[in-house]
């Protein structure tokens, strides 16, 4: 099993490394709305039957098309983070909130806004070069992608090394009952530090806001893996789908990403503007 899903992160991270790399903007955009409607289909289909996602599915498309203008796409950010915001109070409170989070409105809605939130961060920042690229001294948008994306990793490994070495007391173990207050804890100081460190001189802020930055999308990372364990246990599955062997689905290898991307791109544009 460990060989399995350690051959699997090593194919899917060169597949997906070669594409952001390589393809050009239009087709870069048109891979991520692929891979953002596989996403959201296996959200679907964990709670809703054919018929009915019939009807959603092209609606959401549709969504889709509206996020590549600026104001929808910023606005689709801004929902995103809301929610995201939203899940820290239903992850505490949750199982008491099973009924609500099972119902069909419910899990549509989170369900759009968390993937629009995604894609229009990174659709913004390959179609208009983003407001957000101005505060970084960074000339291909490209290598922002690869940055965010590291910041989700190295929370996730930290916290996982730290936890399993460490780790003592439970962290939201009603929805994770695995990771622990020690592992996360280590993670959000390391992680946000690590980062500081590589990022140099990348930043045209101060190194404090930096940090801050650093800090929060970290946070928001732990919460897009957590809203999705949540959601896992509201249908009592272990992983959206069986689409790569030894991860499970799109979802359970975007799920903290989903989250960070929107944060780290609205905050430094909200910096900018």
């Amino acid at each position: 099993m460990l060989k399995e899903r350690f051959l699997s992160a090593i194919v899917l991270a060169s597949i997906v490394g070669i594409l952001i790399f390589f393809l050009s903007d239009e087709f870069l955009i048109y891979f991520l709305g692929f891979v953002t409607c596989i996403s959201f289909l296996e959200f679907l289909k964990v709670r809703f039957s054919f018929v009915p996602i019939l009807f959603i599915f092209p609606l959401f498309i549709g969504l889709l098309f509206i996020a590549k203008i600026n104001f929808f796409g910023y606005l689709f950010m801004a929902s995103s983070i809301l929610m995201y915001l939203l899940s820290s109070v239903l992850i505490l409170s949750f199982p008491l909130n099973k009924t609500f989070l099972r119902n069909p409105v419910t899990w549509i809605a989170s369900g759009c806004i968390i993937h629009l939130g995604f894609f229009s961060s990174i659709f913004q920042m390959i179609s208009f070069g983003s407001t957000a690229i101005t505060s970084m001294n960074i000339e291909n948008e490209r290598l922002i992608i690869f940055y965010i994306i590291l910041i989700s990793i190295l929370m996730d490994s930290v916290a996982y090394f730290a936890g399993k070495n460490y780790g003592k007391r439970a962290f939201i173990k009603n929805v994770s009952p695995n990771k622990t207050l020690e592992g996360f804890l280590s993670a959000l100081i390391i992680t946000p530090f690590l980062m500081f460190i590589i990022s140099g001189d990348l930043f045209n802020l101060s190194a404090p806001f930096v940090f801050m930055i650093l800090l929060i999308v970290a946070i928001f990372s732990v919460l897009g893996d957590a809203l999705a364990s949540m959601l896992k246990r509201v249908v009592e599955i272990k992983d959206f789908s069986n689409l790569i062997p030894g991860h499970g689905g799109i979802f359970d290898r975007l799920d903290s990403h989903v989250a960070a991307f929107p944060c780290f791109i609205l905050i430094l544009s909200l910096i900018k503007s």
